[in-house]
């Protein structure tokens, strides 16, 4: 008798951790956004603050050029409730589909409503590691104006998610976009006390942040390819005639052309992140290595 109520009570404490366990579970899947880059894990926290958990699928240092999400990642998308993409990442286009149809599953692309550099082709010369064909400019997010813009569409979507959270999600992102605008008035006046107007940078990150500001981005890096002997050649003769002498080069990337051509201008090679996850800070930094305050 004894061991039929130990044994039944061994059975109930069971069935409560596996009941306990979907109930964490689901409370998990509701308050986990994810998110395709860190700076976009940037906006998102700054609206929602510590209300929900914000998971990044590229991780630090890596590319998203060459990316492709794990098994596990993929996984832990299906019991998410909410997704924001950049929308024209290689991965993204890829893994696209298959959560649209997810009907549990909320996908936002936030570069729609852009005003995009370049355009979809089905055909042209620029084509990426996995096949795919793109003219479009992914690095939609290194733009004070996209920010505002993405800004206000992941506020929308939280929302409609966590409905009784609006009044604080709105007043979050009011003061998300005055930062926006001030990290936009900083990174003008850097450049404008600088009077620099071309950049060299070794992959061509900064298309938007250079239409923002009315500057020139040169890239070392050609059609996602590394340069000829001849390209880097050239290169090194725009510097002269442009006067430039740092070059910028991403963390994510091989610095070795980049210190080759500041070599042969007797310049500095200067590293940026644009996928760090602090937003405000890249800008700025990036700013000031464009401005020649970097050494």
């Amino acid at each position: 008798m004894k061991k039929t109520v130990w044994f039944t009570g061994v059975i109930a404490l069971m069935l409560l951790q596996v009941g306990c366990g979907k109930r964490q579970t689901t409370e998990s899947s509701t308050s986990t956004v994810f998110v395709s880059i860190l700076p976009l894990k940037y906006f998102v926290e700054s609206i929602a603050d510590s209300s929900v958990q914000v998971k990044v699928l590229v991780p630090p240092g890596s590319s998203p050029e060459m990316f492709e999400p794990t098994p596990q990642q993929m996984t832990e998308l299906d019991v998410a409730k909410l997704y924001f993409a950049i929308g024209l990442l290689d991965f993204e286009k890829g893994m696209e589909q298959k959560l649209k149809d997810n009907a549990q599953f909320r996908y936002v692309n936030l570069s729609h409503g852009l005003d995009l550099i370049g355009e979809e082709r089905e055909h042209d010369n620029h084509t990426s590691a996995n096949g795919q064909h793109h003219t479009v400019d992914p690095h939609t997010w290194m733009s004070a104006v996209n920010a505002k813009l993405m800004a206000k569409t992941i506020a929308q979507n939280l929302i409609a998610l966590f409905p009784e959270r609006e009044s604080e999600f709105n007043s979050n992102l009011t003061r998300l976009v005055a930062h926006i605008d001030s990290v936009d008035n900083a990174v003008r006046n850097i450049l404008v006390g600088s009077g620099r107007r071309t950049f060299i940078i070794y992959h061509p990150a900064l298309g938007y942040f250079a239409r923002d500001y009315q500057l020139t981005q040169l890239s070392i890096e050609q059609e996602g390819k590394e340069p000829s002997a001849k390209g880097v050649m050239e290169v090194v003769e725009r510097c002269k005639a442009e006067g430039i002498t740092t070059i910028l080069s991403q963390s994510q990337f091989d610095a070795h052309n980049a210190q080759t051509i500041a070599k042969e201008l007797g310049g500095t090679v200067v590293k940026v992140d644009p996928l760090q996850e602090k937003w405000d800070e890249g800008m700025i930094h990036i700013a000031n290595a464009i401005a020649g305050n970097l050494k």
